[in-house]
C-alpha cells in the first residue's frame, strides 16, 4: 500500500481560534507549485483524507482540485490525534488504495516516525505543505519505509 502524508499549507495566525486558522497566499501558491511538479507521481492516489480543521481543508481542496476527486473529513487527523485511531482507519483500506492524508504535526511527524521506526521518538520535521511517500504492506510499526519526499518550493 502507497500512503502519502502531507502537512498543511502556511496558515494565518490571525484568526478567531486555533480550527478556524485560514492558509496565507504564500501557503496557497507554494501548495499549488509542489501539487504541479509532481502531478504524475501522485496520480496513483484514489483516497484523500484531511483533518476537520480550516487550514488542513483548505490545503486539501487544492490536492482534490488537481486529482479531480473529494476530500473525506477525518476527525481523528488533528494535531492531537492519536496514533492507535489513525492506525485503525488505515488498516481497513484495501492493498490497493492509495491514500493522501492532510494533517498538523505533531501528529503527521509522529505517524510517519511510528511507521518507519516503530516509535514516536524521532518524529520527522514536516515543513509546511511538504509530503512524503511511504510504502507497506501492512500498517504497524516499523513496517514502513519512505519512498520519496516532496518539498515546497
Amino acid at each position: 500500500m502507497k500512503l502519502f502524508v502531507m502537512r498543511h499549507a502556511q496558515a494565518s495566525f490571525n484568526a478567531p481560534s486555533d480550527q478556524e486558522r485560514p492558509l496565507t497566499e504564500s501557503g496557497i501558491e507554494k501548495t499549488k507549485e509542489l501539487l504541479a511538479l509532481h502531478t504524475e507521481d501522485l496520480a496513483s492516489v484514489n483516497m484523500l483524507w484531511s483533518s476537520d480543521l480550516l487550514r488542513a481543508q483548505q490545503t486539501a481542496a487544492l490536492v482534490a482540485e488537481v486529482l479531480g476527486f473529494k476530500v473525506s473529513e477525518r476527525s481523528c487527523l488533528t494535531p492531537d490525534g492519536q496514533i492507535s485511531r489513525v492506525l485503525s482507519e488505515l488498516q481497513g483500506l484495501r492493498p490497493e488504495d492509495t491514500l493522501l492524508l492532510v494533517s498538523h504535526q505533531p501528529l503527521v511527524g509522529e505517524l510517519v516516525s511510528y511507521l518507519v521506526s516503530g516509535n514516536v521518538y524521532q518524529a520527522h520535521p514536516f515543513n509546511t505543505s511538504e509530503l512524503l511517500e511511504l510504502e507497506f504492506e501492512y500498517p504497524g510499526p516499523a513496517m514502513a519505509r519512505i519512498c520519496k519526499q516532496y518539498l515546497p518550493g
